[in-house]
């Protein structure tokens, strides 16, 4: 047998034509067989030697591309090999294939299409942050916007060939950035997703991205939580109008839930239970989402104020839709310009301060963990989702804010 036909199944052979033909060898692949098994083939291209056939089935495979087989060919397959080939059917086969040739992409033009495929459009944006419905197989708001932050900060890298880029060099401009943790988060997580993106399209053959560290870039993430002084301040304040009040409030509601404020914001009213001291929301993770949180009795009152039976959700405006997380951010700004003795703590600090503060008073993990909504490491899912509502309460009404004593649930010890 000759070596030239001894190749890997499904490689294609160079058929000899007949003689007579000024290129008799053909670069042949199967590309399915009919209803009765009957092989049918495809030859990619003609030659005068055997051994051009055999070079043009190395080359095709290295780097495979569509290719035009006619409609009624195309129709007589019915059984497609293992691992089919890119098959357009076509009318003519003078018909052209639009494929643009990516491999020399920069990195803004990677970006750019990357965001015409995968970032949300402005209503799949509306739909989203009104109902809390992502777009199927595209990033979700935040993600997309954190990503597009991050791309205005690789100006640098815009004009590079994306594919000569390594990890290399993903580092290097990391560091010189200069740029403060959270940013360094966000850059890494765009040249990582970009990658990902980059992998698929045939545009790079090795995800270098993912080699990423920023260990000796960045420091730990800075965000801690509410002293105990501003929080005494946030109860304090006495608000001159509703926008100041509502961030004030919520500010608090994020110390005495653990909720961050976007899912402060989708509190259903239908899944509020005043007389029973919790309500049911959460967002985000599997562990997080509708869960069971105790009502502190100190932050009653506000829950209390805005609830309204009628009203689909907690927090509503006006003009009868949600407040939404851009509508507070907005009010936030203008908020800590006044008080500045907050300044640079967010929700999420008080998030981080209700956990802390748990902890502080020695409240079991199992407890803690299922207020705040996080995973319990090793403990099953049995253990955790059937931590009681009664439970979660006594935990949180041991939250003072204050220095003095420390508990176990019902057992107190002085401090030393």
């Amino acid at each position: 047998m000759d070596q030239f036909n001894r190749r890997k199944n499904g490689f294609g052979t160079a058929a000899f034509l007949g003689k007579g033909r000024y290129k008799p060898w053909a670069a042949r692949i199967l590309i399915g067989k009919d209803e009765k098994g009957t092989p049918i083939y495809y030859d990619i291209d003609t030659f005068e030697e055997k051994l051009d056939a055999i070079v043009c089935l190395e080359n095709y495979h290295k780097a495979p591309y569509a290719l035009k087989v006619k409609k009624e060919k195309y129709d007589r397959i019915v059984f497609f090999p293992k691992t089919p080939y890119q098959l357009v059917p076509v009318e003519s086969i003078k018909s052209s294939i639009h494929r643009k040739n990516k491999r020399n992409y920069t990195f803004k033009q990677v970006f750019e299409e990357m965001e015409k495929m995968l970032f949300p459009n402005k209503e799949e944006i509306k739909k989203e942050l009104e109902e809390h419905i992502k777009p199927d197989g595209k990033y979700a708001y935040n993600n997309s916007r954190n990503m597009l932050t991050a791309y205005h900060n690789s100006k640098g890298l815009y004009d590079r060939i994306y594919r000569e880029l390594k990890t290399s060099d993903f580092q290097i401009f990391i560091k010189e950035s200069k740029k403060t943790p959270s940013a360094v988060k966000q850059m890494v997580q765009l040249y990582k997703n970009m990658d990902k993106y980059a992998f698929q399209e045939d545009i790079i053959d090795k995800n270098y991205a993912q080699y990423i560290t920023r260990t000796k870039m960045s420091s730990q993430s800075t965000r801690k939580p509410f002293t105990y002084e501003q929080i005494e301040y946030l109860w304090n304040i006495e608000a001159e109008d509703e926008k100041e009040e509502l961030v004030r409030n919520i500010l608090l509601l994020a110390n005495y839930t653990g909720c961050r404020a976007e899912e402060i914001f989708f509190i259903y009213t239908k899944n509020i239970y005043l007389s029973k001291n919790y309500f049911v929301g959460g967002l985000k993770t599997k562990n997080g989402i509708n869960r069971e949180i105790p009502i502190h009795p100190l932050v009653k009152p506000i829950f209390e104020k805005y609830y309204n039976p009628d009203n689909e959700f907690l927090f509503m405006k006006a003009n009868g839709k949600r407040v939404f997380y851009g509508d507070y951010n907005n009010f936030y700004r203008e908020f800590v310009k006044k008080h500045e003795f907050i300044k640079g703590k967010t929700a999420h600090c008080g998030r981080h301060g209700l956990e802390t503060e748990l902890q502080r008073l020695n409240v079991k993990p199992t407890i803690i963990n299922s207020i705040i909504g996080h995973k319990n490491g090793n403990t099953g899912d049995d253990v955790y989702n059937h931590v009681s509502i009664e439970e979660k309460y006594e935990a949180i009404k041991l939250v003072t804010f204050k220095v003095g004593k420390i508990y176990v649930l019902n057992t107190e010890r002085k401090t030393s």
